[in-house]
């Protein structure tokens, strides 16, 4: 999970470790822990996951059958937080089976996760019951997605806590793909937990960024070798940028409202579909989600958590 190495933790300086608005990920090795926004991106793809045949694409909006999507307020970047739009839309998934609620971060500690510091491992059960994230994790489901890089994505944590990008990933158009560690069984909902990121130095204002997000899931045809996909395209989501690191959003949709059967689900991909970005800097240059070309200022998408809460697998 998100263990790191005194090497590798050396290499990220004061900087990376007081902040994570511009800084880079962990990665096997030292790639993605310099100072380069750009070279920090993740886009990791399997190559089987690559040229599949895509079922359906359905567009979903934020709204009740469609997509929730953090406070459910978006006028300025200190709106975009937390889960309030899903738990008040679906109430019963913010609850323990004894009807007391979770919450976003603790309580008495204010935090999401117990914070031993960056870097170092923590029991996280105390926070079960309490904290949604924890109690709702992929890792605590299955044990299996505690292994490898991405289990980072599985572990509970959805706001940074000063842990840089060993707490996230950081997407542009091109996204990733995986294979989970388990064919999924059963499952009500997706979520993911995430924020905007931009390599423009905004002295803390930050501003609100509409993301345009494609999340494909994929599974193997009943001859149990060829791969097809279902694509959920989530439309204008609001998330703030370059705001604070821990202004981060719950984002999901039942798989109901996405029309798509959950069982059998082997894996997933995450890309930018479309970005908005009223940022400018003084000679009227703007932003764009292509981190491969060649412009100034590039916004990505960073992704701390994934959920599947509450399913089963085979």
């Amino acid at each position: 999970m998100k263990k790191t190495s005194r090497l590798i933790l050396s290499c990220l300086g004061v900087f990376f470790l007081a902040s994570c608005t511009d800084t880079s990920e962990l990665y096997p090795g030292n790639a993605y822990v310099g100072q380069d926004f750009i070279a920090n991106r993740y886009h990791e793809w399997p190559a089987s996951l690559k040229g599949v045949t895509n079922l359906t694409s359905v567009t979903l909006h934020n709204e009740q059958t469609g997509y929730f999507n953090g406070s459910g307020k978006h006028d300025t970047p200190r709106d975009n937080r937390g889960f309030d739009q899903a738990k008040e839309w679906h109430p019963n998934w913010f609850k323990n089976p004894d009807g007391t609620q979770l919450y976003w971060v603790d309580p008495v500690i204010g935090s999401d996760i117990i914070n031993g510091g960056v870097g170092e491992y923590r029991d996280q059960s105390p926070l079960y019951g309490t904290v949604y994230s924890q109690t709702k994790k992929l890792t605590r489901i299955n044990s299996a997605f505690s292994k490898g890089y991405l289990s980072k994505l599985y572990n509970g944590q959805v706001r940074c806590n000063a842990w840089s990008y060993y707490s996230m990933v950081l997407l542009d158009k091109e996204g990733y793909g995986t294979f989970f560690p388990s064919e999924l069984n059963t499952a009500e909902y997706f979520a993911f937990s995430a924020r905007g990121g931009r390599n423009s130095n905004d002295g803390g204002v930050g501003n609100v960024v509409t993301f345009g997000i494609n999340v494909t899931f994929y599974r193997y045809k009943e001859d149990g070798k060829t791969l097809v996909s279902n694509t959920v395209v989530l439309e204008d989501v609001q998330l703030q940028a370059n705001y604070s690191s821990e202004f981060t959003s719950l984002v999901g949709f039942k798989f109901s409202d996405a029309g798509i059967n959950p069982k059998g689900i082997v894996g997933m991909s995450m890309s930018l579909a479309a970005l908005n970005d009223p940022y400018q800097d003084g000679e009227g240059r703007g932003s764009s989600c292509d981190f491969s070309d060649n412009e100034t200022y590039h916004t990505g998408l960073c992704l701390l958590e994934v959920l599947l809460p509450d399913s089963t697998w085979f």
